[in-house]
């Protein structure tokens, strides 16, 4: 190969490798400020509240079989 023939190849193969990392770098960036603002999003709506079953859901499984619930079938 011929010296320019050379110098070209590693110039295009420079431009190639800093335009890759220049767009992963702003990538990797938006990707981290887009979960930023996720992560925010999820920390501001409120938790729902959990409810207790009634009495009497809790009587009616109570007063079930045990083997009921090991066979699987209800």
């Amino acid at each position: 190969m011929h010296y320019t023939q050379v110098i070209m190849k590693k110039l295009a193969l420079s431009v190639s490798g800093i335009s890759l990392f220049v767009a992963g770098y702003y990538h990797v960036h938006r990707h981290a400020a887009y979960t930023a603002a996720q992560n925010a999003a999820v920390l501001e709506t409120p938790a729902t509240p959990t409810t207790q079953p009634s009495q009497k859901t809790l009587a009616v499984f109570a007063s079930l079989p045990t083997k009921v619930f090991l066979d699987g079938k209800f």
